[in-house]
């Protein structure tokens, strides 16, 4: 799936991409979980990278959440997501947004897909840290812009009992993150 995804990009990634890549892949292939920063300045190509490693845990019949400090940004990822992967699986792989701002019928939708397990790509806001949020097989956490997110919020995954994988990505991170 992620050679497919890479093969469908209308550009060429670069070496360091692709190391990256290869580098989180092999993190993920472990039996304990990722702890990965992915820094890169705005427009290097860090959610492509997210994209892959996402595509890895949802082609081993897992989950993957991307979370996002906006709502802006939240929307925007899951329809970039939604145009990249389309096509390349087939049924189509299900990309959920989660937002604190939805209808409370589509809201209560979304979070009835994360909580059936069934493997996909979530997409949220600081909604995923709520206590309603439960993705029953969750592989990987990606958190967008992370120096956005408090310590405690990053380590809230861990906190309900599950132990992801864990990439944050900022163009700036806090000095904690790069210790």
């Amino acid at each position: 799936l992620v050679e497919r995804f890479v093969a469908s990009l209308p550009f060429q990634l670069t070496d360091g991409q692709q190391q990256v890549i290869a580098d989180i892949r092999n993190d993920m292939a472990q039996n304990h979980p990722m702890q990965r920063l992915l820094q890169g300045e705005v427009g290097s190509g860090k959610t492509v990278v997210a994209l892959a490693a996402m595509l890895q845990a949802v082609e081993a019949g897992y989950q993957a959440v991307l979370v996002a400090p906006t709502l802006v940004l939240a929307e925007q990822h899951a329809e970039n997501i939604r145009t990249l992967v389309e096509g390349l699986h087939s049924p189509s792989i299900p990309v959920t947004l989660i937002t604190g701002g939805m209808k409370l019928a589509a809201r209560r939708k979304a979070h009835a897909i994360a909580a059936s397990g069934e493997p996909g790509i979530i997409v949220a806001t600081h909604a995923a840290f709520s206590t309603t949020f439960q993705a029953s097989n969750l592989a990987l956490v990606v958190i967008d812009e992370q120096h956005r997110f408090g310590v405690a919020q990053r380590e809230m995954f861990g906190n309900k009992g599950q132990m992801p994988h864990v990439l944050v990505m900022s163009a700036t991170p806090i000095p904690r993150t790069l210790a």
